[in-house]
């Protein structure tokens, strides 16, 4: 099973830390609501992201950005 690098709520990308900080024990339940009433989102590491995530709270790197580049 692919890891959780990431959550998405508040229009942006968190690290689990930042987002459990918030969260506490409802992270990972159907009552995670952003201030909007979104739900909050899982970011997995099997997940591609061409410009790179770095977290909104801390701006710890979540992800390198994916090159496009052909070798």
């Amino acid at each position: 099973m692919p890891d959780v690098i990431a959550y998405t709520y508040e229009a942006d990308s968190h690290c689990p830390e930042c987002a459990r900080e918030r969260f506490d024990d409802a992270l990972d339940g159907p009552d995670a609501r952003g201030d909007e009433g979104n739900p909050v989102g899982a970011i997995f590491s099997t997940d591609e992201h061409s410009d790179g995530l770095s977290c909104a709270d801390c701006n710890g790197q979540l992800c390198e950005p994916i090159s496009n580049s052909i070798a």
